[in-house]
């Protein structure tokens, strides 16, 4: 029998939630918050961006990110600057210092998967990458 969508969903998110969390938990205690990695994350894919936007396109709730912000702010790894189309409203801007946090953190996560991955022979890691490439392709999900 054909793997269904509903067949596959429960697979692909236990194994996909399962890798998170071990990504996560191998992490130093000074590493960044997920919260943090996540404004972080934004602001160098997409630049200069509202609080309220990081909050949309992270899908997180403007509340839960008000905190990380604030500590990122404190810690001189983004800016609050003017928006210049007139509105009264700050922008979020990555500093140097907070792309090299960024990048750090995508560092010691990318060693730690790159030792796992290392027991695996050519044919899977090419199923892999095909594999990461259908998952960043359901960007499209929706709550409908």
């Amino acid at each position: 029998m054909d793997p269904t969508p509903e067949s596959v969903a429960p697979l692909v998110r236990f194994a996909v939630l399962r890798l998170a969390r071990r990504l996560r938990v191998g992490r130093d205690q000074s590493a960044l918050s997920n919260n943090k990695i996540a404004v972080l994350g934004h602001l160098a894919r997409r630049g200069t961006s509202s609080p309220s936007r990081i909050s949309t396109e992270e899908n997180q709730r403007p509340q839960s990110l008000t905190r990380p912000i604030t500590e990122l702010e404190k810690a001189g790894l983004i800016e609050r600057i003017s928006d210049t189309t007139g509105a009264r409203r700050s922008l979020l801007k990555l500093t140097a210092d907070g792309r090299e946090a960024f990048e750090a953190d995508m560092r010691l996560r990318d060693e730690r998967l790159s030792r796992a991955l290392a027991g695996l022979d050519p044919d899977s890691l090419r199923l892999l990458v095909e594999a990461a490439r259908l998952l960043d392709d359901l960007d499209h999900l929706d709550d409908g």
